[in-house]
């Protein structure tokens, strides 16, 4: 409820400005405007003014102009007093300074505005936010389209395969935790027979490992390494083998797609609370009243109609609570100062600069007024022109700084769009990046689906029912495991490079899913031999859909008649 109030009141302040955006920037027509000061002179003369100066639009610009001339005045009057260092005997310079660091910002500041008060501001108000509206457009449909990618990559099976990947991970871990004092004591009698077992055990290791490999986004040059081949060959025993294959394993959890789908769900929530915090404010109240009717109840309507007709900025009377918060939520402007029965906000650093401007003025204008009017040492008041000139000064900068905040939501207007069109252009060009990592990722990933599926899991799943049933051999396990490996090994020969298994790759998915059902219905059997004997058909018929063809050999036939048969 209070994030729906906070919103709520942010946007009521944003409207002001948005509703002043639609509005010609002038005031009511009159007969004395626009006027042209310095009509009569020659154009040698005019050549040297702004066009701002000399063509005065209305009395706001008027009195800006006046303004703007009296602070300028001031402050260079300022800073020949400090250059003669009169200032010290007196006031140890407290005005000098005052105006230096808040008069001086703030006469920048109404330079840069009367800069832009010509008749082509109108013009400027639309340009603002027809670039506003389509960077707007534009930051929707990148969200909109990231979106799209992640509901993709929910419905993909690639999830499938990772779950699967996962699954032979912990699988493996616990041959590994089973067979690890097993296979050490089983030939501890025989020195020979003991060191060739430790040999095929790693060698069945390594053999796992090599196609675990393949889980990864990018199994070429990315392969998912647990254990080089050079590390357990430095192993000495079988239990060695085995401690280092599952304490690798452990530390190497198969999560890759699942921890991206997170992460850039968790991104798009952000850059949408993003997206509304930028773009919530476009319409009017009335409109998102229909939209949003529990942030913005009849009462924030009617309080929206009566704010038209006074400043927003300031509100005097009711219950406003004490001290500082943000509107926007996340510490930047517009601010709110609540102080009892009163409340100001704070619509932008400029208006601030305003504010402190407009009241550091009144203390100046009461240094002065006191320096004035303070006797000299033979009793007469102190009159010099200087004095009366510096007082006339700050009196004309305060009604410029007073009409400034008056009308601060009209004047601010077209920076105000340029700011929003600025941080709508940098938050367009960060998530235009991050919508290309999304789909450089998720792209990679369903390219790579169809290896994973096809190719990485099955093979996964023979490695399973083979592990599964040596862990329960007792007899001629050493020769069973040399055969197993020997065979899995002439199965990897026969496979084509990693790129052919993509889903742009040169392989059909014909030959995919032939490969794939040919490996599963090994996984069928329930003997080692079984398998191992299949195995080595499979091999010697030269795999013809997954690689080179191999020299036909006297019962080529046959062995093609029993590969046709797993088709």
């Amino acid at each position: 409820m209070e994030n729906n109030e906070r919103s709520a009141r942010q946007v009521a302040f944003s409207m002001d400005i948005e509703e002043a955006a639609n509005q010609p920037f002038s005031e009511s027509s009159s007969r004395f405007f626009p006027l042209e000061l310095f009509k009569v002179c020659p154009l040698g003369v005019k050549a040297f003014i702004p066009g701002t100066l000399t063509r005065i639009q209305d009395a706001t610009h008027l009195i800006l102009v006046i303004g703007t001339i009296a602070c300028s005045l001031l402050v260079i009057t300022t800073i020949f007093s400090l250059v003669k260092a009169e200032c010290f005997r007196e006031s140890f310079c407290l005005m000098e300074v005052l105006s230096i660091i808040f008069i001086t910002p703030c006469t920048i500041y109404c330079f840069r505005i009367i800069g832009q008060y010509d008749e082509r501001l109108n013009i400027k108000q639309k340009h603002a936010k027809e670039q506003k509206d389509n960077l707007t457009k534009t930051y929707n449909s990148l969200l909109t389209d990231m979106d799209g990618l992640l509901s993709k990559s929910a419905e993909s099976s690639a999830g499938l395969a990772e779950r699967s990947f996962e699954s032979k991970r912990r699988d493996f871990q616990r041959f590994l935790e089973r067979v690890k004092a097993k296979y050490s004591t089983l030939y501890s009698g025989t020195k020979g027979d003991s060191d060739k077992l430790l040999k095929e055990f790693r060698r069945f290791c390594i053999n796992w490992l090599k196609v675990f490999e393949e889980c990864s986004i990018d199994p070429v040059q990315c392969p998912k390494q647990v254990i080089t081949p050079q590390e357990l060959n430095r192993c000495t025993s079988i239990s060695e083998v085995a401690d280092m294959c599952l304490d690798r394993l452990r530390a190497t959890e198969v999560r890759f797609i699942s921890i991206q789908r997170d992460q850039d769900q968790q991104m798009l929530r952000r850059e949408r609370k993003e997206f509304t915090r930028l773009t919530l404010a476009l319409p009017s109240v009335e409109n998102n009243a229909r939209s949003f009717p529990a942030l913005f109840p009849t009462s924030m309507v009617r309080q929206q109609e009566m704010s038209k007709k006074r400043i927003s900025w300031i509100a005097v009377g009711g219950r406003h609570g004490w001290g500082m918060s943000s509107l926007a939520g996340d510490g930047d402007f517009p601010t709110s100062l609540g102080c009892g029965c009163a409340n100001l906000t704070v619509l932008s650093r400029e208006h601030g600069l305003l504010l402190a401007g407009f009241c550091v003025g009144w203390l100046m204008l009461i240094l002065q007024m006191l320096q004035l009017f303070r006797k000299t040492e033979d009793g007469k008041r102190n009159t010099n022109i200087s004095a009366i000139f510096s007082l006339s000064a700050i009196v004309v900068a305060q009604i410029c700084f007073f009409t400034m905040l008056l009308k601060f939501e009209e004047i601010d207007i077209v920076q105000k769009l340029e700011r929003e069109v600025k941080a709508l252009a940098i938050q367009n060009q960060q998530v235009e990046k991050q919508r290309e990592k999304m789909r450089e990722f998720w792209t990679n990933a369903q390219q790579l689906t169809e290896l994973w599926l096809y190719r990485t899991v099955p093979r996964l799943d023979l490695y399973k029912e083979v592990h599964c049933l040596l862990e329960d051999a007792d007899d001629d396990l050493l020769i069973k495991l040399s055969n197993v490996n020997q065979q899995l090994e002439d199965l990897e020969s026969k496979l084509c490079a990693l790129q052919a298994w993509r889903c742009d790759g040169a392989l059909t998915i014909e030959d995919k899913k032939t490969f794939g059902k040919v490996v599963n219905e090994l996984c069928h059997e329930q003997e080692i031999d079984g398998i191992l004997l299949k195995l080595e058909d499979i091999s010697s018929a030269g795999m013809r859909c997954l690689g080179p063809t191999l020299t036909s050999s006297i019962n080529g036939a046959a062995i093609d008649q029993q590969f046709e048969s797993f088709r």
